[in-house]
């Protein structure tokens, strides 16, 4: 779970996009809220699958997602993350990006879940780097396994 407050009503994930400087628009609304929903790491493709439903007539665009998803990025609504599958999948930031929840995620060679760890001990560390002088400091720490339910296939 990237964060631990109940969902944001409509209004102020619509708040949210006019503050990070966005025009509200309706698209954009459905897609911020679908990331704030779903809790979890979701691809382009993901988010065109679930906003498209299973009508190929509200089928939605895929470019027009794409530049939305980039737009929330730069404007610090969400984060991209790329696990070792190579997919780049965003997430809903609870906070403004200094003051997101940190965590890390963990996913199955076998199915593709992914899980959020919510513990990272490496904060330490970044201090001890930061006494030696470096600033803007970032990591970047990914774990894949095999998860319980296809463990026991």
């Amino acid at each position: 779970m990237a964060c631990d407050h109940p969902h944001s009503p409509k209004e102020a994930l619509g708040e949210r996009i006019r503050a990070s400087g966005l025009k509200l628009t309706p698209s954009r609304l459905k897609v911020l809220e679908l990331l704030e929903k779903s809790r979890c790491l979701m691809s382009i493709d993901e988010l065109v699958e679930k906003l498209s439903g299973k009508s190929e007539k509200k089928r939605v665009d895929w470019t027009t997602i794409y530049r939305t998803v980039l737009s929330f990025k730069e404007a610090g609504l969400v984060q991209d993350v790329m696990l070792e599958d190579g997919v780049t999948r965003y997430e809903f930031l609870c906070e403004s990006p200094d003051n997101a929840h940190h965590h890390h995620h963990v996913r199955c060679r076998k199915c593709g879940k992914i899980s959020p760890i919510e513990v990272c001990e490496i904060r330490k560390s970044e201090r001890a780097i930061e006494a030696l002088g470096f600033t803007e400091l970032s990591h970047r720490l990914e774990f894949a396994g095999i998860c319980r339910a296809c463990g026991t296939d």
